[in-house]
């Protein structure tokens, strides 16, 4: 996994915030298979305490679903596992649309990655804008222009069209298009 995108916790606790420390440590949670793996790291790390209360004081590339200043979770580690192999932009996006979701312990992380998968259409970033670039693209993979004359191409409103196309049937998160449900 690239070093840029690797989700990190920084754990502490909050016997000791409320003693005035901010001690604790910067995870990397590609370490960990688990939960629970990553929890008995976090108890060695705070072994100075009998029952330490975790404090995730910060985190870096983890949507904010998955985690909050005292819990993680249960699918944070099957995030952590998908993203292993993921181009930065799908990372991202997938960031995006887990924060579009509804995230609570039954959801199937399976299922949220197939739903993640039919609906993501990619990372556009034209000088035209995405759903502008991502419109031409659309055209031309289901042949929109083959069924018009070829003297009426020049009239083609790609402009309209793209509007239309993003009112019902697709959204822009910041050049990701997704197909909306």
């Amino acid at each position: 996994m690239k070093t840029s995108q690797t989700p990190q916790i920084y754990v502490g606790t909050y016997a000791k915030y409320n003693n005035g420390s901010i001690f604790g440590e910067w995870v990397d949670l590609e370490i960990y298979d688990t939960k629970d793996s990553f929890f008995e790291y976090c108890k060695e790390l705070h072994s100075d305490e009998e029952d330490p209360e975790f404090m995730f004081q910060d985190y870096q590339n983890i949507p904010k679903k998955l985690i909050s200043e005292c819990s993680v979770s249960d699918t944070l580690f099957d995030y952590v596992e998908a993203i292993k192999d993921m181009e930065d932009e799908s990372i991202e996006a997938l960031g995006l649309f887990i924060g579009d979701k509804d995230i609570n312990k039954g959801t199937d992380f399976e299922e949220l990655m197939q739903e993640f998968n039919d609906e993501y259409q990619g990372y556009y970033d034209g000088s035209e804008g995405a759903e502008l670039e991502f419109t031409y693209q659309y055209i031309e993979e289901h042949g929109i222009l083959n069924e018009m004359p070829e003297h009426l191409h020049n009239y083609f409103d790609y402009k309209a069209y793209a509007h239309d196309l993003f009112i019902e049937d697709f959204v822009d998160y910041d050049g990701h298009v997704f197909r909306r449900r």
